[in-house]
């Protein structure tokens, strides 16, 4: 992964939002308690495809979960792209040490306010990833994709 994720800042509130984004993907692969408490806002909201996740006590729960049963699940990103004044578009991959064969492409729409991801929506595909059957109880039913309306 490159350390600039194929991004060129243009100003200094630019260089901010990737730092957001660095501070992720490094919390992601290494302290995931400090990704939900420093990265992201007390009142997140996440959408993933199959399931939805308010506020950090649902979401520290989730992750720990992932965790406890995919412990060597990590996070590289290749492209990060600026998006106007708060969003940040991630293409990454989810990787498994304890299964090189894994690969799980995931795409993210980060909205980024006061240096915290105040609301992610995910894209991937949750049915190969490392934890998820261990952590979907825990998330609320819905997500992206859900019928509109519903």
């Amino acid at each position: 992964m490159a350390d600039d994720f194929r991004a060129s800042p243009r100003t200094e509130h630019e260089r901010a939002l990737l730092d957001v984004v660095r501070r992720y993907l490094d919390t992601y692969n290494n302290d995931v308690e400090r990704l939900v408490l420093d990265v992201y806002s007390h009142d997140v909201d996440l959408y993933m495809t199959g399931g939805e996740i308010h506020g950090k006590d649902q979401f520290l729960a989730v992750e720990l979960a992932i965790l406890e049963a995919a412990p060597q699940r990590h996070m590289r990103i290749d492209r990060a792209l600026i998006c106007g004044e708060d969003t940040v578009v991630i293409e990454a991959v989810i990787l498994d040490r304890a299964r090189p064969e894994f690969f799980s492409p995931l795409c993210a729409i980060f909205t980024i306010r006061d240096g915290r991801i105040v609301r992610d929506h995910s894209y991937l595909d949750p049915s190969q990833w490392p934890g998820i059957a261990a952590a979907a109880p825990l998330a609320t039913p819905g997500g992206l994709g859900k019928p509109a309306g519903a």
